[in-house]
Protein backbone atom coordinates (compact mmCIF):
# COMPACT_ATOMS: atom_id res chain seq x y z
CA UNK A 1 0.00 0.00 0.00
CA UNK A 2 2.48 2.39 1.11
CA UNK A 3 4.58 1.26 -2.62
CA UNK A 4 1.70 1.83 -4.40
CA UNK A 5 1.48 5.37 -2.53
CA UNK A 6 4.81 6.60 -3.27
CA UNK A 7 4.36 5.53 -6.96
CA UNK A 8 1.29 8.03 -7.36
CA UNK A 9 3.57 10.50 -5.18
CA UNK A 10 6.38 10.34 -7.72
CA UNK A 11 4.08 10.31 -10.84
CA UNK A 12 2.08 13.15 -9.58
CA UNK A 13 5.86 15.14 -9.45
CA UNK A 14 7.16 14.45 -13.05
CA UNK A 15 4.13 15.36 -13.98
CA UNK A 16 4.34 18.78 -12.54
CA UNK A 17 8.09 19.29 -13.18
CA UNK A 18 6.97 18.65 -16.72
CA UNK A 19 4.33 21.06 -16.46
CA UNK A 20 6.37 23.80 -15.39
CA UNK A 21 9.38 23.39 -15.97
CA UNK A 22 9.62 21.11 -19.51
CA UNK A 23 6.38 22.29 -21.24
CA UNK A 24 6.98 26.17 -21.56
CA UNK A 25 10.54 25.30 -23.36
CA UNK A 26 9.08 22.76 -25.94
CA UNK A 27 6.25 25.36 -26.25
CA UNK A 28 8.69 27.71 -27.22
CA UNK A 29 10.85 26.16 -29.39
CA UNK A 30 7.58 24.10 -31.07
CA UNK A 31 6.28 28.11 -31.94
CA UNK A 32 9.36 29.17 -33.31
CA UNK A 33 9.99 26.37 -35.48
CA UNK A 34 6.00 27.07 -37.16
CA UNK A 35 5.98 30.64 -37.16
CA UNK A 36 9.64 31.48 -38.24
CA UNK A 37 8.52 29.52 -41.33
CA UNK A 38 5.08 31.05 -41.21
CA UNK A 39 7.13 34.90 -41.92
CA UNK A 40 9.79 33.99 -43.86
CA UNK A 41 8.79 31.77 -46.13
CA UNK A 42 5.32 32.69 -48.01
CA UNK A 43 3.45 31.88 -51.18
CA UNK A 44 4.82 28.57 -50.86
CA UNK A 45 1.87 26.97 -52.55
CA UNK A 46 0.42 27.92 -55.91
CA UNK A 47 -3.30 27.22 -57.30
CA UNK A 48 -3.10 28.56 -59.96
CA UNK A 49 -5.24 26.32 -62.63
CA UNK A 50 -6.99 24.66 -59.35
CA UNK A 51 -10.54 23.92 -59.44
CA UNK A 52 -11.88 24.72 -56.16
CA UNK A 53 -15.14 23.42 -54.32
CA UNK A 54 -16.19 26.46 -51.75
CA UNK A 55 -19.82 25.12 -50.03
CA UNK A 56 -22.07 27.82 -48.63
CA UNK A 57 -20.02 30.11 -50.49
CA UNK A 58 -23.23 32.14 -52.68
CA UNK A 59 -22.73 34.77 -49.96
CA UNK A 60 -20.68 35.44 -46.38
CA UNK A 61 -17.56 34.05 -45.88
CA UNK A 62 -17.86 31.20 -48.39
CA UNK A 63 -18.31 33.61 -51.78
CA UNK A 64 -14.79 35.94 -49.53
CA UNK A 65 -13.04 32.88 -49.69
CA UNK A 66 -14.29 31.82 -53.14
CA UNK A 67 -12.79 35.41 -54.08
CA UNK A 68 -9.53 35.25 -52.94
CA UNK A 69 -9.09 31.29 -54.29
CA UNK A 70 -10.10 33.32 -57.58
CA UNK A 71 -7.88 36.26 -57.08
CA UNK A 72 -5.00 33.08 -56.96
CA UNK A 73 -6.26 31.82 -60.51
CA UNK A 74 -8.48 29.12 -58.90
CA UNK A 75 -11.59 28.08 -61.21
CA UNK A 76 -14.39 27.72 -58.77
CA UNK A 77 -17.15 25.67 -58.33
CA UNK A 78 -19.98 28.09 -55.96
CA UNK A 79 -21.78 25.27 -54.07
CA UNK A 80 -24.74 26.32 -52.24
CA UNK A 81 -28.40 25.72 -51.27
CA UNK A 82 -29.60 29.06 -52.78
CA UNK A 83 -29.33 28.54 -56.63
CA UNK A 84 -30.26 31.95 -57.81
CA UNK A 85 -27.65 33.50 -54.87
CA UNK A 86 -24.80 30.92 -56.37
CA UNK A 87 -25.35 32.05 -59.95
CA UNK A 88 -25.26 35.77 -59.06
CA UNK A 89 -21.94 34.91 -57.39
CA UNK A 90 -20.51 32.82 -59.88
CA UNK A 91 -20.86 35.19 -62.43
CA UNK A 92 -19.75 38.14 -60.60
CA UNK A 93 -16.56 36.07 -60.03
CA UNK A 94 -15.79 35.20 -63.28
CA UNK A 95 -15.99 38.82 -64.40
CA UNK A 96 -14.03 39.96 -62.04
CA UNK A 97 -10.85 36.89 -61.77
CA UNK A 98 -10.82 35.97 -65.36
CA UNK A 99 -11.61 32.33 -63.94
CA UNK A 100 -14.39 29.53 -64.51
CA UNK A 101 -17.02 29.96 -61.89
CA UNK A 102 -20.10 27.81 -62.32
CA UNK A 103 -23.06 27.68 -59.45
CA UNK A 104 -24.25 24.74 -58.19
CA UNK A 105 -27.12 23.48 -55.96
CA UNK A 106 -26.46 20.82 -53.39
CA UNK A 107 -27.31 19.51 -50.04
CA UNK A 108 -24.13 19.17 -48.74
CA UNK A 109 -25.71 16.72 -45.92
CA UNK A 110 -26.85 14.36 -48.62
CA UNK A 111 -23.82 12.20 -50.25
CA UNK A 112 -25.66 11.08 -53.57
CA UNK A 113 -25.80 14.93 -54.11
CA UNK A 114 -21.99 15.29 -53.19
CA UNK A 115 -21.00 12.27 -55.61
CA UNK A 116 -23.44 14.10 -58.49
CA UNK A 117 -21.78 17.44 -57.35
CA UNK A 118 -18.16 15.75 -58.05
CA UNK A 119 -18.89 14.31 -61.35
CA UNK A 120 -20.68 17.52 -63.04
CA UNK A 121 -17.51 19.61 -61.50
CA UNK A 122 -15.16 17.31 -63.25
CA UNK A 123 -17.24 17.97 -66.63
CA UNK A 124 -17.73 20.98 -66.48
CA UNK A 125 -14.17 22.80 -65.59
CA UNK A 126 -12.22 19.83 -64.21
CA UNK A 127 -11.40 17.50 -61.15
CA UNK A 128 -11.64 19.58 -57.99
CA UNK A 129 -8.51 19.15 -55.83
CA UNK A 130 -9.09 22.21 -53.18
CA UNK A 131 -12.20 21.74 -50.76
CA UNK A 132 -13.30 24.21 -48.60
CA UNK A 133 -16.07 23.22 -46.22
CA UNK A 134 -17.73 26.05 -45.68
CA UNK A 135 -21.38 25.23 -45.37
CA UNK A 136 -22.57 25.71 -41.84
CA UNK A 137 -25.52 26.85 -38.96
CA UNK A 138 -25.00 28.74 -36.04
CA UNK A 139 -28.12 29.29 -34.70
CA UNK A 140 -31.49 27.85 -34.62
CA UNK A 141 -34.98 29.60 -34.90
CA UNK A 142 -35.69 29.35 -31.43
CA UNK A 143 -32.15 28.57 -29.99
CA UNK A 144 -33.58 28.04 -26.22
CA UNK A 145 -35.73 25.33 -27.47
CA UNK A 146 -34.71 23.65 -30.63
CA UNK A 147 -36.48 20.82 -32.10
CA UNK A 148 -35.42 17.38 -33.17
CA UNK A 149 -35.17 18.62 -36.42
CA UNK A 150 -33.23 21.25 -35.94
CA UNK A 151 -30.76 19.76 -34.10
CA UNK A 152 -30.07 16.99 -36.57
CA UNK A 153 -30.05 20.32 -39.65
CA UNK A 154 -26.58 21.68 -37.54
CA UNK A 155 -25.10 18.62 -36.85
CA UNK A 156 -25.27 17.21 -40.28
CA UNK A 157 -24.83 20.82 -41.84
CA UNK A 158 -21.49 21.13 -39.64
CA UNK A 159 -20.26 18.14 -39.32
CA UNK A 160 -21.62 15.00 -41.06
CA UNK A 161 -21.07 17.02 -44.61
CA UNK A 162 -17.54 17.28 -43.87
CA UNK A 163 -17.32 13.08 -43.96
CA UNK A 164 -19.07 12.99 -47.29
CA UNK A 165 -17.13 15.61 -49.04
CA UNK A 166 -14.06 14.71 -47.65
CA UNK A 167 -14.36 10.90 -48.93
CA UNK A 168 -15.47 11.96 -52.45
CA UNK A 169 -13.01 14.95 -53.15
CA UNK A 170 -10.53 13.29 -51.63
CA UNK A 171 -10.15 10.75 -53.97
CA UNK A 172 -9.72 13.60 -57.03
CA UNK A 173 -6.49 14.88 -54.71
CA UNK A 174 -5.05 11.35 -54.47
CA UNK A 175 -5.24 10.39 -58.09
CA UNK A 176 -3.64 14.43 -59.01
CA UNK A 177 -1.13 13.78 -56.03
CA UNK A 178 -1.98 17.29 -54.95
CA UNK A 179 -4.89 19.13 -53.19
CA UNK A 180 -5.91 21.00 -50.54
CA UNK A 181 -8.80 20.68 -47.91
CA UNK A 182 -10.11 23.29 -45.49
CA UNK A 183 -12.70 23.06 -42.85
CA UNK A 184 -14.46 25.99 -41.76
CA UNK A 185 -14.68 25.22 -37.86
CA UNK A 186 -15.36 27.92 -35.22
CA UNK A 187 -13.75 29.44 -32.34
CA UNK A 188 -16.49 27.74 -30.41
CA UNK A 189 -15.08 24.64 -31.36
CA UNK A 190 -11.99 25.54 -29.29
CA UNK A 191 -13.75 27.36 -26.54
CA UNK A 192 -17.45 26.78 -24.93
CA UNK A 193 -20.46 29.28 -26.23
CA UNK A 194 -23.24 28.47 -23.85
CA UNK A 195 -26.89 27.01 -24.98
CA UNK A 196 -24.93 26.21 -28.08
CA UNK A 197 -24.76 22.21 -27.35
CA UNK A 198 -25.11 21.19 -30.88
CA UNK A 199 -22.94 24.23 -32.47
CA UNK A 200 -20.29 23.74 -30.22
CA UNK A 201 -20.49 19.87 -30.19
CA UNK A 202 -20.53 19.70 -34.32
CA UNK A 203 -17.48 22.34 -34.74
CA UNK A 204 -15.38 20.60 -32.06
CA UNK A 205 -16.24 17.27 -33.91
CA UNK A 206 -14.72 18.97 -36.79
CA UNK A 207 -11.26 19.70 -35.29
CA UNK A 208 -10.60 16.16 -34.02
CA UNK A 209 -12.23 15.04 -37.82
CA UNK A 210 -9.54 17.12 -39.09
CA UNK A 211 -7.01 16.23 -36.91
CA UNK A 212 -7.79 12.39 -37.74
CA UNK A 213 -7.23 13.28 -41.36
CA UNK A 214 -4.07 15.13 -41.02
CA UNK A 215 -2.65 12.04 -39.52
CA UNK A 216 -3.68 9.56 -42.14
CA UNK A 217 -2.35 11.56 -44.52
CA UNK A 218 0.99 11.59 -43.28
CA UNK A 219 0.80 7.62 -42.32
CA UNK A 220 -0.33 7.06 -46.48
CA UNK A 221 2.98 9.80 -47.20
CA UNK A 222 0.23 11.81 -49.09
CA UNK A 223 2.62 14.85 -48.55
CA UNK A 224 1.49 16.68 -51.17
CA UNK A 225 -2.02 17.25 -49.70
CA UNK A 226 -2.49 19.42 -47.03
CA UNK A 227 -5.58 19.76 -44.44
CA UNK A 228 -5.86 23.14 -42.55
CA UNK A 229 -8.43 24.17 -39.90
CA UNK A 230 -10.22 27.38 -39.21
CA UNK A 231 -11.17 28.51 -35.94
CA UNK A 232 -13.06 32.01 -37.11
CA UNK A 233 -14.79 34.35 -34.29
CA UNK A 234 -18.42 36.13 -34.93
CA UNK A 235 -17.82 38.04 -38.34
CA UNK A 236 -20.13 41.34 -39.86
CA UNK A 237 -21.56 38.94 -43.09
CA UNK A 238 -24.83 37.17 -41.43
CA UNK A 239 -27.24 39.56 -39.56
CA UNK A 240 -29.16 36.95 -37.42
CA UNK A 241 -25.02 36.04 -36.18
CA UNK A 242 -23.81 39.54 -36.04
CA UNK A 243 -27.12 40.77 -34.12
CA UNK A 244 -26.80 37.97 -31.41
CA UNK A 245 -23.06 38.73 -30.96
CA UNK A 246 -24.25 42.21 -29.88
CA UNK A 247 -26.66 41.64 -27.87
CA UNK A 248 -24.75 38.43 -26.04
CA UNK A 249 -21.52 40.76 -25.33
CA UNK A 250 -19.62 38.89 -27.41
CA UNK A 251 -18.89 41.67 -29.74
CA UNK A 252 -17.81 43.98 -26.94
CA UNK A 253 -14.40 41.53 -26.27
CA UNK A 254 -13.23 41.73 -29.50
CA UNK A 255 -14.83 43.80 -32.82
CA UNK A 256 -16.69 41.88 -35.37
CA UNK A 257 -14.56 40.38 -38.26
CA UNK A 258 -14.90 41.55 -41.91
CA UNK A 259 -15.57 38.40 -43.88
CA UNK A 260 -12.89 39.89 -46.99
CA UNK A 261 -10.24 39.99 -43.44
CA UNK A 262 -10.64 36.41 -42.69
CA UNK A 263 -10.93 34.82 -45.85
CA UNK A 264 -7.42 36.63 -47.07
CA UNK A 265 -5.93 35.21 -43.59
CA UNK A 266 -7.11 32.00 -44.92
CA UNK A 267 -5.88 31.63 -48.43
CA UNK A 268 -2.66 32.97 -46.88
CA UNK A 269 -2.74 29.73 -44.67
CA UNK A 270 -3.34 27.56 -47.34
CA UNK A 271 -0.66 28.99 -49.15
CA UNK A 272 1.82 28.47 -46.54
CA UNK A 273 0.66 25.08 -45.32
CA UNK A 274 -0.37 25.66 -42.44
CA UNK A 275 -2.48 22.87 -40.04
CA UNK A 276 -4.65 25.49 -38.12
CA UNK A 277 -5.93 28.83 -38.58
CA UNK A 278 -7.13 31.17 -35.81
CA UNK A 279 -8.82 34.56 -35.83
CA UNK A 280 -8.27 36.58 -34.22
CA UNK A 281 -4.90 34.61 -33.46
CA UNK A 282 -4.92 35.10 -29.88
CA UNK A 283 -7.29 32.06 -29.45
CA UNK A 284 -4.62 29.78 -30.21
CA UNK A 285 -2.34 30.56 -27.54
CA UNK A 286 -5.74 31.12 -25.44
CA UNK A 287 -7.40 27.85 -25.53
CA UNK A 288 -4.06 26.29 -24.91
CA UNK A 289 -3.39 28.15 -22.07
CA UNK A 290 -7.20 27.48 -20.81
CA UNK A 291 -6.66 23.34 -21.62
CA UNK A 292 -3.97 23.40 -19.10
CA UNK A 293 -6.60 24.18 -16.27
CA UNK A 294 -8.33 22.14 -13.79
CA UNK A 295 -12.19 21.58 -15.22
CA UNK A 296 -13.93 23.56 -12.77
CA UNK A 297 -11.39 26.56 -13.51
CA UNK A 298 -12.04 25.78 -17.19
CA UNK A 299 -15.96 26.09 -16.74
CA UNK A 300 -15.77 29.22 -14.76
CA UNK A 301 -13.00 30.99 -17.20
CA UNK A 302 -15.81 30.09 -20.51
CA UNK A 303 -18.92 30.76 -19.21
CA UNK A 304 -17.27 34.59 -17.98
CA UNK A 305 -18.10 36.26 -21.41
CA UNK A 306 -21.90 35.66 -21.28
CA UNK A 307 -24.39 36.22 -18.06
CA UNK A 308 -27.38 34.61 -18.00
CA UNK A 309 -29.59 37.32 -18.26
CA UNK A 310 -27.38 38.24 -21.55
CA UNK A 311 -27.69 35.05 -22.76
CA UNK A 312 -31.55 34.63 -22.93
CA UNK A 313 -32.38 38.41 -24.00
CA UNK A 314 -29.68 37.89 -26.91
CA UNK A 315 -31.53 33.95 -28.17
CA UNK A 316 -34.85 35.78 -27.59
CA UNK A 317 -33.97 38.58 -29.15
CA UNK A 318 -32.96 36.93 -32.37
CA UNK A 319 -35.94 34.51 -33.02
CA UNK A 320 -37.17 34.02 -36.25
CA UNK A 321 -40.49 35.57 -37.27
Amino acid sequence: MIGETLHKIFAWCMASIFSFLVYPIFFLISFLLVNINNWLIEDKKSFAGDVAVVTGAAGGLGKCIAAELAAEGCNIAICDINQELAEETAKEIANNYGVKANAYKVDVTKYEEIVELNEKVTKDIGAATILVNNAGLLLHSDQLNPTVRDIERMVNVNYLSHFWTNRVFLENMKKANKGHIVAIASVAGLVTLPYSEPYCSSKTAVRSLMRVLRAELKVENLTNIDATTVFPSFLHTHARVKQFAMASGYADLYPLLDGEEVAQRIVKGMLNREVEIAVPGFFALTYRLLSLLPARAQDLVTSMPMKRTNAFYAFESIKEE
